[in-house]
């Protein structure tokens, strides 16, 4: 004990005289710049300058300051000089008559040491009265469920304005505030405005009140909006090799899948594997060109197989497959053409016994179906088991597999508080979808097969019934379908039978 004491004291002794002379320059300067004078007033009435000058207690540098410093109402383009201490900004276009307008200047002045910055606000009107009207908007994403932060919240006094007469952006807790509004009629859109145009695009997740606002000295609550980025047009993309024998790609479901040429071989039903509502694997064969043009539909799509991608031997993969009980699932990256049963080995772990089984393949996946159950088995392919569609052979493999079987599921019944006419659940197990369900006309949905462990849900209203979650549609006017989340854990135990209520409350949108 004395020895470790009196090493301690040798370190601190070191690091004391270690600071000794030490030059700095002071404290660390954390005060962002500081106004000394203006020709605007925060709250000013009667407002008829042409040019707003603000000058600081230091040097400033502008930080994109034609996004930064803001008019609103947005009536005129703002021109913005710096000279020394002192910012100048002009007006292009002259402000209306008996008008409150608020200028930011979000973090667009910073000084120049340092780089500290601030949020600075003027309130001030044309006439004698500044509004005082407020509104607060607290913006979701209609899938997640969770708030949304940098969302452009606008107020329009028509529906069709392409701009918005206010507006502001929603903060990290998803709520956007008005301030300074003269009392009226406004629609509400928020959207996520990426190119900074004030102006809603296809390509922007969006939101609206389909229905007019009064606004008045009576409004109080807070508005709720869900935001989604409506159905985009889709399109043949993402394409990708997986050497030596498979194409990965992204496909409408909708597309005709009979006419899918590679190098123009036509490649039919029995070549490809849809993976998903939108994914394709597509078998690229014998062919050995090193430049691959694979045509679907009217899209055309060229990648480069190297000579090294093309000698490749296949890759297998174990494919988890959540409450498949007599079975288990191997994936390749190639289309199978024959398996060898003699090179594959399948061993009881408890007693090293050989377990018989069979199988089959379908496209690149193949099923093992062992005739013993074990709580543990061994999985052995041995190289060149497996030859593929590019007469390529597969690597050696080999995986330990848990055995399932009926006692090692749970079920789960989940009562409804109401009967829902069409829906979509999502089982959710540490944080991933593990099985998705879809159901009609019911107030009780049945999951039977679940492995132990703690579960949440959420729950899809499928308003038109078509299976899928829709989005906003801002042509037919309707907001995305309604998510419901039931976060609150359901535990769910080995051979077991577990019931669980769910109160539906919907939103009011």
């Amino acid at each position: 004990m004395a020895r470790f004491l009196a090493l301690i004291t040798v370190v601190l002794l070191i690091q004391s005289c270690g600071q000794i002379g030490t030059i700095n320059g002071g404290p660390k300067d954390e005060i962002a710049p500081q106004i000394t004078s203006s020709n605007l007033k925060d709250k000013q009435l009667n407002f008829s300058k042409k040019v707003i000058e603000i000058t600081f207690d230091e040097y400033v540098e502008l930080n994109k300051a034609s996004e930064q410093i803001v008019l609103v109402p947005a009536d005129s383009k703002l021109q913005c000089q710096l000279a020394k201490k002192t910012l100048s900004i002009s007006f292009d276009d002259s402000l209306q008559k008996n008008t409150t307008y608020t200028l930011y200047l979000n973090a667009a002045v910073k000084d120049v040491t340092e780089g500290n910055d601030s949020l600075m606000k003027f309130t001030f009107s044309t006439g004698k009265v500044i509004d005082s009207l407020s509104l607060y908007v607290r913006v979701f994403d209609a899938f997640t469920k969770e708030w949304t932060s940098k969302v452009t919240v606008g107020l329009y006094p028509n529906f069709e304005d392409e701009s918005p007469r206010y507006f502001t952006q929603s903060q990290t807790n998803g709520i956007a505030h008005f301030e300074a509004l003269r009392a009226g009629s406004y629609f509400v859109k928020a959207f996520t405005d990426k190119n900074q145009d004030l102006h809603i695009q296809a390509s922007e997740s969006q939101g609206y009140n389909w229905d007019a606002i009064t606004l008045d000295s009576k409004v109080s609550d807070t508005l709720l909006l869900p935001i989604s980025l409506p159905v985009q047009e889709d399109k043949v993309k993402n394409a990708r090799l997986i050497p030596p024998g498979i194409i990965g790609v992204h496909v409408p479901a909708n597309l005709d899948h009979a006419n899918i040429r590679l190098n123009g071989q036509i490649r039919d039903i029995n070549q490809f594997i849809g993976r998903g509502e939108d994914s394709l694997l597509v078998s690229i064969g014998e062919v050995k060109d090193i430049d691959l043009e694979l045509i679907i539909a009217e899209d055309t799509i060229v990648l480069r197989n190297t000579p090294k991608q093309q000698v490749a031997k296949i890759a297998v993969q174990l494919i988890e497959k959540e409450g498949i009980q007599d079975r288990f699932f191997l994936s390749c990256s190639d289309f199978i053409q024959w398996l060898d049963t003699s090179k594959m080995k399948l061993r009881n772990m408890d007693d090293s016994s050989f377990v018989a089984f069979e199988v089959d393949f379908l496209a690149n996946e193949f099923e093992i179906r062992p005739k013993k159950y074990a709580k543990k088995y061994q999985l052995s392919i041995a190289e060149g088991a497996i030859l593929g569609k590019t007469q390529n052979v597969s690597n050696k493999f080999q995986k330990e597999i848990e055995g399932k079987q009926d006692r090692d599921f749970g079920d789960l019944t989940i009562q409804l508080s109401d009967t829902i006419s069409a829906g979509i659940i999502h089982v959710i197990h540490k944080d991933k979808v593990i099985r998705i369900v879809q159901f009609n006309e019911t107030d009780k949905i049945k999951l039977n097969d679940l492995m132990p462990g703690e579960y949440s849900f959420k729950l899809l209203l499928d308003r038109n019934k078509n299976g899928k979650w829709d989005p906003i549609s801002p042509m037919t006017k309707t907001l995305a379908e309604e998510v419901l989340l039931f976060k609150t854990p359901v535990k769910i135990r080995a051979n077991w039978e577990v019931e669980t209520n769910f109160e539906i409350q919907r939103n009011k949108q």
